[in-house]
């Protein structure tokens, strides 16, 4: 399945790695996989330079300070979940198409997720996975813009895997408290790259509408009167739509408001 491959870097991009396993291809994808680091994303960025490779993936288990939306940290324990990064380059694709991008790997995890074996797959916006109501797995896409086109994206994936105690987390679940059952993390992770090989592939060629409307059906809360949280403030609303940006709509009192990523948050 895999072969070995040397790789090598300008010594500053081991600043902040614990231990580098191997470099290896995945079909047609780079993989480099880490026995720990701070953050896979972070990691992208300091080596994308140093490679020609247009898609690369980065894989610990063991990620000491990952982030998510709003600048939030994603705590793990070590060698119980997987993270994983992707780099795409040379994108070209219009920054319009940033909410498809967003769509369209929400979509992939969930896919795969499913064929795991998971139950009751919702998607909580932006960007969470959510199973049984509880947060299952954690997507950060950052994006560089030149102009009106992405030029290329990093998309940074946590998911929770034979985690079973979360402390105080009482809205955090796994794969093991879900289905009682250890999970393989290399097959898992292998699983996941294998599904994002066609990624430039969806991202130029399949229908926007399909999507979003795969992706509506899913979204939790949508449609069903919910609180959330603006500023300091508990509202009642219902989620009705999100546009072609990706920006929440959300019917308060009648009212038809729009919301981006950092403005509101869904209680759940």
């Amino acid at each position: 399945m895999f072969s070995p491959l040397t790789f090598s870097m300008p010594l500053i991009t081991f600043v902040t790695v614990i231990s580098v396993l191997c470099t290896l291809i995945y079909l047609q994808m780079k993989l480099i996989k880490l026995n720990a680091i701070d953050s896979t994303n972070e990691y992208i960025k300091k080596i994308k330079e140093s490679i020609e490779d247009k898609e690369i993936a980065v894989v610990t288990f063991n990620q000491t300070l990952g982030k998510g939306q709003m600048g939030k940290f994603w705590l793990s324990e070590p060698n119980k979940n997987v993270c994983i990064s992707f780099i795409f380059k040379q994108l070209a694709t219009k920054v319009a198409n940033s909410f498809k991008l967003n769509i369209i790997v929400c979509l992939k995890l969930v896919k795969i997720l499913k064929n795991l074996g998971l139950k009751e797959l919702s998607l909580k916006w932006p960007n969470d996975i959510l199973s049984c109501g509880k947060k299952l797995c954690g997507i950060l896409i950052e994006s560089n813009v030149k102009k009106t086109e992405i030029t290329q994206s990093i998309i940074g994936i946590g998911l929770n895997v034979n985690q079973s105690n979360f402390d105080d987390l009482y809205n955090a679940t796994s794969i093991i408290n879900l289905i009682n059952n250890h999970s393989d993390l290399d097959e898992i992770s292998s699983y996941i790259i294998s599904e994002f090989e066609n990624f430039r592939t969806l991202l130029n060629n399949s229908d926007f509408n399909k999507l979003k409307s795969d992706y509506l059906n899913l979204l939790y809360g949508y449609e069903i009167e919910k609180e959330f949280r603006i500023l300091n403030n508990i509202v009642k609303g219902k989620i009705i739509d999100v546009n072609s940006s990706g920006m929440l709509i959300i019917d308060i009192d009648g009212k038809k408001l729009e919301f981006k990523n950092q403005e509101i948050e869904l209680i759940y």
